[in-house]
C-alpha cells in the first residue's frame, strides 16, 4: 500500500509535468509504463512484466517516431522501434535480475537434437516483450482500421482504451495459463 501512494503521485506528477505532444499517444506511453510498475509491485508474474515492458518499447518508440516528420534515411521508422526495443527491454532484463525460463519444446521432424526437434528455453521476461510488441501493434493497426472504417474515433480515447485492454486480456491469460 504504501508503495502505491508513492507511485501514484510520481506518475501524476510525469504525466502533468510534460508538454503537451501530438504524436503516437503519450497517455498510451504513460498507462503502460504504470502497468509496468504496478505488475512488478503487486507480484504478478516477469512475463506480465515482460509484456507490458514490451508494450512500453514499442509505444515510446511509435511515439518517438512519429514526432519527426521527415524520413532522414531509408527504414527509419523500424530502425526506431527496434532501437525502442533493445533500449527499453534488454536493460530491463538486467535490472529485474531474475532468471526464469520459459520452456518451448519443438518436434517438428528429424532426429533428436536436431534443430527442428529440440527444446529451447527463452528468458520469460524476453518472451513476454516479445508478445507485448505484437499485441501493442495488433491495438494500434485496429486503432487505425476503426478510424478508417468510420472516419473517426468511436469513442473518446480509443486507442489507449484499446491497448490498455487488449494488453490486460492478455495479462490475464499469461497469469493464468504461467502463474
Amino acid at each position: 500500500m504504501r508503495k502505491m501512494l508513492i507511485a501514484i503521485p510520481a506518475f501524476l506528477a510525469f504525466i502533468l509535468s510534460g508538454a503537451p505532444a501530438f504524436a503516437h499517444c503519450p497517455l498510451c506511453v504513460g498507462a503502460v509504463g504504470m502497468a509496468v510498475a504496478s505488475a512488478k509491485i503487486f507480484g504478478f508474474d516477469i512475463t506480465i512484466v515482460g509484456l507490458l515492458a514490451g508494450a512500453l518499447a514499442i509505444s515510446s518508440g511509435l511515439w518517438v517516431a512519429r514526432l519527426i516528420k521527415k524520413e532522414y534515411f531509408r527504414y527509419q521508422l523500424p530502425i526506431i522501434l527496434i532501437l525502442s526495443y533493445a533500449l527499453t527491454v534488454i536493460p530491463s532484463i538486467l535490472l529485474v535480475g531474475v532468471q526464469e525460463n520459459v520452456y518451448i519444446p519443438v518436434k517438428l521432424f528429424g532426429e533428436i537434437g536436431s534443430v527442428f526437434n529440440k527444446i529451447y528455453w527463452v528468458d520469460k521476461l524476453l518472451f513476454g516483450s516479445v508478445f507485448g510488441v505484437g499485441i501493442t501493434l495488433f491495438a494500434f493497426k485496429l486503432h487505425l482500421k476503426i478510424k478508417e472504417l468510420y472516419g473517426k474515433v468511436l469513442f473518446p480515447f480509443q486507442g489507449v482504451l484499446l491497448t490498455v485492454g487488449v494488453l490486460a486480456a492478455a495479462s490475464v491469460v499469461f497469469q493464468l495459463a504461467l502463474g
